[in-house]
C-alpha cells in the first residue's frame, strides 16, 4: 500500500480521501474486510483530533497486523504441519506418513485431540481458543476434547492446545499450571497462528517439555515503541517535538480510563487483530471502550 501519508507537504493537512482510497484498496483485494469495514475505519479515525493524532491513527492502520479467517487458517496450517511432523518423528511412525493423515487419526501409533486453553469448561463460543478449535476440528478432523475432560493420555495419544496467538505467554502458562501436574511425558503441544518471541521464551523456560508451534512470528519490531522510532527515523512522522508514542499516551489519558497498561496486556504495544476479534495484548485504542472512546474492533 503506497498511499500518501497524512500531512505530506503540510504538517497541518490530513488527506481523508487518501485514507479512504487505501482502505478501499485493501478491502477490494480481500486483505481487510468486515468487521474492519470502511465505515468502521472512518468512525474510528474521526475520534482523533489534531494533525498529529490523525497521523498516528493512519500509521496504526497501515501497520495493523490484521488476519482474516482464511489468513489465520493458513498460519494454523503451517503450525499444525510442524506439530504433526514433530510427533510423527518422536513416535517413530515412519517417514512416509503424511502429516494430515496423522492429525486425522489415520496413522497407527498416533491419535490427536485438540482444545482451547481453558480448564473450567466454561469457554465462551466467541473466545479465540474456541474459534480456533472449531477451525481445527472442521478442517483436519482432529477430535475436540476440552482440557477439563482429559488430562491423562495413553501412549499413542497427543493433545494440541490451540489458539489464534500467544504473545506474553502469561495466560498460556497459567492455563498449563492449572491443567496437568507433569508434562514430561511429551504428549502436549501448543499450536497458534501468531507467536511473539516473548511467549516462546516464557513457555520454553517454564515448560520445556511443551513445544510451541506457530505460523507467524512477532518480535519487538512489531511494538509501538519500535515503530514509533522507525516512523521518526525514516521521515514518516511530520510532527517534531512530540513522538507517536507520546501522542498515543496523551489520547489514552484524555479518552480513557483504559487502565495502567494502555499499550496492551504486558505492554507489548502490539497492533494485532483478527476477523473474529482483537487480543488484549494489542493497543487499547484498537479494542477498549470508554464513555469517550469507541474501539476499531470489538473484543
Amino acid at each position: 500500500m503506497n498511499a500518501m501519508f497524512p500531512g505530506e507537504g503540510s504538517a497541518d493537512r490530513f488527506d481523508q480521501l487518501a485514507l479512504e482510497r487505501a482502505v478501499r484498496s485493501l478491502c477490494k483485494v480481500g486483505i481487510r474486510r468486515a468487521p474492519l469495514s470502511l465505515e468502521r475505519v472512518k468512525s474510528w479515525i474521526n475520534q482523533f483530533e489534531s494533525a498529529s493524532e490523525k497521523s498516528l491513527a493512519w500509521l496504526i492502520l497501515r501497520h495493523l497486523v490484521y488476519r482474516t479467517g482464511e489468513q489465520l487458517e493458513s498460519s494454523l496450517r503451517q503450525a499444525l504441519k510442524e506439530a504433526a511432523t514433530y510427533f510423527l518423528r518422536s513416535a517413530g511412525a515412519g517417514q512416509n506418513a503424511h502429516w494430515r493423515d496423522a492429525l486425522a487419526g489415520r496413522v497407527s501409533g498416533l491419535y490427536f485431540y485438540c482444545g482451547p486453553p481453558n480448564v473450567d469448561g466454561m469457554t465462551r463460543p466467541g473466545k479465540s481458543g474456541e474459534v480456533v478449535t472449531r477451525i481445527v476440528n472442521r478442517t483436519y478432523g482432529i477430535e475436540k476434547y476440552y482440557p477439563h475432560d482429559v488430562s491423562q493420555f495413553t501412549p499413542d495419544e497427543r493433545y494440541l492446545v490451540v489458539d489464534d496467538g500467544a504473545y506474553t505467554g502469561v495466560q498460556l502458562i497459567s492455563f498449563l499450571e492449572g491443567w496437568r501436574n507433569d508434562y514430561s511425558d511429551g504428549k502436549v503441544a501448543v499450536v497458534v497462528g501468531l507467536a511473539h518471541v516473548q511467549a516462546i521464551k516464557a513457555l520454553r523456560e517454564r515448560f520445556p517439555s511443551v513445544p510451541l508451534f506457530y505460523g507467524e512470528l512477532m518480535t519487538e519490531k512489531n511494538s509501538l515503541q519500535s515503530l514509533s522510532e522507525q516512523w521518526i527515523a525514516d521521515g514518516q512522522w511530520l510532527h517534531p517535538g512530540v513522538t507517536p508514542r507520546e501522542v498515543y499516551a496523551d489520547i489514552c489519558r484524555r479518552r480513557g480510563p483504559f487502565g495502567t497498561a494502555t499499550e496492551g496486556f504486558g505492554s507489548l504495544g502490539l497492533m494485532v487483530a483478527f476477523e473474529h476479534g482483537v487480543p488484549d495484548d494489542s493497543l487499547h485504542l484498537l479494542w477498549n471502550k470508554s464513555a469517550n472512546w469507541t474501539p476499531l474492533i470489538e473484543r
